[in-house]
């Protein structure tokens, strides 16, 4: 182009149109799905490693009382059971007197014209109301309309002023509809569900999020019915998406059946039919706008390896100061089965990945998620890597200050071929936005258990659960 790109252009629908955001942030007190199993919901038993004493159950006369004895026998035994034989003929009468009476009456009753039938007493006592309690485990219900099963997730976020963050977190229900939730740190609450009801996905649709911070707005990317790779863009407090430039700008183009996708500005991967991967990299310098150079997205295709067929992907950045050329790293599975690492995109020095296999491997198919932040007192990043071993567990890898990766650490149980998605701060030099932080309460990943979405935190040295997601 001659002259510079009003990137407000360049992205169709992209005036500043300030909505009311319809969004409802739950208040603490409304009830989410929940698992019995949740730190919400108390667990029937308390487990403080010490032998548990179940209070003993006694029947209709307990054990701490006396029981009840005949009385005593004495030398006026006779006359007292004359006194009982007479006074049972008087009660006998009474109580025949009681019952002719009754049936006279209701017979004076029913003359009346009214033939409504006495209510009948019930012969078996009403016990006091109970609280039931789902077994540890369970859940009350899922409304798979809201949340399908093995849907995939992604989800991205960025700082606030005030050093806080929010973050969005994307999924598809079992009718297509792809739906968005919305969390704030600063009332730690996750908002109802938008649905994109204009949105044409494709069943199982691969997902990826990101940030473009010149806005700032979410890029969203999914596939249509017929493989179709698109894109759609909001603010901050819209609801209904635009087409996004990657939609409207270029040629059409597919993604494979199986292929997974994943996306950290200004980068989305996914994986081509030879199982090489594919980059498609939006230019905010240059005026390309999102483009895909023409050796398959690589300026050194020779380099880039080989994954397993539908391997898992995940993009993070591998720098503290992320600006142009943007190194950042691929984690995927080789084709041997190895959770592998790839590092691409700019300068390699005093970067903390290097190209090569784990030594850890992982089950075919598996989602493959990652996260990293700062590191202190250096230009690197740490990062934690997660997938889902052959128990259906979900583990963790991690690389710390010293560069050696540790693990697998269990995060904790899962469904059978969930996603996983994990949440790394967005920044970038469009503005100047570019460092990453090095607090660690954006740690958080998701997948799914017992059907529902769940959030696990990384503490210090262990993963909790988070906070509840509403699905509806």
């Amino acid at each position: 182009m001659s002259k510079p790109m009003d990137y407000r252009v360049s992205q169709p629908g992209l005036e500043i149109v300030y909505s009311t955001d319809p969004e409802v942030v739950n208040p603490p007190s409304q009830k989410y799905l929940a698992l019995a199993s949740d730190p919400v919901i108390p667990p029937q038993f308390k487990n403080d490693n010490t032998l548990y004493s179940q209070q003993p159950a006694y029947g209709v006369y307990s054990s701490k009382e006396v029981v009840p004895q005949p009385p005593p026998q004495g030398r006026n035994g006779d006359r007292r059971k004359l006194y009982f034989l007479i006074g049972g003929i008087v009660l006998l009468a009474v109580i025949v007197g009681a019952v002719v009476g009754g049936v006279l009456g209701t017979q004076a009753a029913s003359s009346d014209g009214s033939d409504n039938p006495p209510a009948a007493a019930s012969s078996t006592p009403t016990p006091p109301s109970q609280t039931s309690t789902p077994s540890a485990g369970t859940i009350s219900s899922v409304n798979t309309t809201a949340v399908r099963p093995k849907t995939r997730l992604t989800v991205t976020g960025r700082r606030v002023p005030g050093n806080g963050f929010t973050s969005r977190l994307f999924w598809q229900g079992g009718d297509n509809k792809i739906r968005t939730s919305r969390y704030s740190s600063s009332t730690s609450q996750w908002s109802s569900p938008i649905i994109f009801e204009d949105v044409n996905a494709k069943p199982g649709t691969p997902i990826a999020v990101t940030i473009y911070l010149q806005f700032p707005q979410f890029e969203f990317f999914y596939l249509d019915p017929s493989s179709t790779f698109q894109g759609i863009n909001f603010f901050e407090d819209e609801t209904v998406p635009k087409i996004d430039s990657i939609s409207s700008d270029r040629t059409s183009f597919t993604v494979p059946d199986g292929s997974r996708m994943s996306a950290y500005w200004p980068y989305v991967i996914y994986q081509n039919r030879n199982a090489s991967f594919h980059r498609v990299v939006y230019d905010a310098h240059g005026g390309r706008g999102w483009f895909n150079d023409t050796l398959q997205g690589w300026y050194h295709p020779e380099d880039i390896p080989l994954g397993d067929v539908n391997s898992g992907i995940a993009v993070v950045p591998l720098v503290n100061s992320f600006r142009t050329p943007y190194t950042a790293g691929l984690a995927y599975r080789d084709p041997t089965g190895l959770l592998s690492i790839f590092p691409f995109g700019g300068y390699d020095d005093k970067v903390s990945w290097y190209s090569g296999s784990l030594r850890v491997t992982i089950p075919s198919g598996t989602s493959i998620a990652a996260l990293t932040i700062a590191r202190l007192n250096s230009n690197t990043t740490n990062t934690w890597i997660l997938y889902q071993d052959e128990d259906n567990k979900i583990q963790s890898v991690w690389q710390g200050d010293d560069n050696a990766w540790q693990g697998p650490q269990e995060v904790g149980e899962a469904d059978a071929g969930t996603d996983i998605a994990c949440l790394t701060e967005q920044v970038g030099d469009q503005p100047t936005q570019s460092t990453l932080a090095s607090q660690t309460d954006m740690r958080r990943c998701y997948y799914q258990y017992k059907g529902l979405i769940r959030e696990k935190r990384l503490t210090s040295s262990s993963w909790v659960d988070g906070a509840s997601i509403p699905m509806e």
